[in-house]
């Protein structure tokens, strides 16, 4: 089992990826308790939910599984190189997790929590795409994080001031 899994990881962190994203934008829009428009809301939940599962389901495991594989035939060195592997992926995917609860905050009209998600998008971007010039797998967070913030725009209805708000009665 464990072998089909490392021979097939990124297909079945992909579907992962994509199934985690329908769930998480079903589960936030029911949430909401603001107009909020499904298809570009699915696209705003798709950057964070896509590095978690990337790094989380994806990165962690497969450095977690080859570590413990090296231990057991006795040729596990703790570097920099194992360390630094293994902060990034805790770094990006607690950073993906609190974007998740901010648009889940923004979603629920919780004042300034859009601006928040919106500078967790770029604290990603600003620490994974230097990461783009030693491996191209390097840039997928970004590239989640640019389709994030592409959607952003779209995805909560602007409130149509009711008429009766602006009538003052004497």
């Amino acid at each position: 089992m464990i072998r089909f899994y490392l021979n097939h990881i990124d297909e079945i962190v992909l579907i992962l990826c994509l199934v985690f994203t329908f769930i998480n934008t079903i589960r936030l829009v029911r949430r909401a308790t603001v107009s909020v428009r499904k298809v570009p809301a699915y696209f705003v939940v798709f950057g964070a939910t896509a590095i978690a599962t990337f790094i989380g389901g994806g990165h962690l495991f497969e450095i977690s599984y080859r570590a413990i594989e090296r231990a057991n035939n006795g040729t596990f060195v703790y570097d920099y190189r194992f360390y630094s592997l293994i902060l990034m992926g805790m770094v990006l995917l607690s950073l993906s997790i609190r974007m998740l609860r901010e648009i889940g905050a923004w979603f629920r009209g919780i004042p300034g929590s859009q601006r928040s998600a919106i500078r967790t998008a770029l604290l990603i971007i600003a620490i994974s795409a230097p990461t783009g010039v030693f491996t191209p797998i390097g840039y997928v967070p970004s590239i989640g994080c640019a389709i994030t913030l592409l959607f952003f725009p779209f995805a909560v209805r602007k409130r149509v001031a009711d008429v009766r708000e602006d009538v003052v009665v004497w």
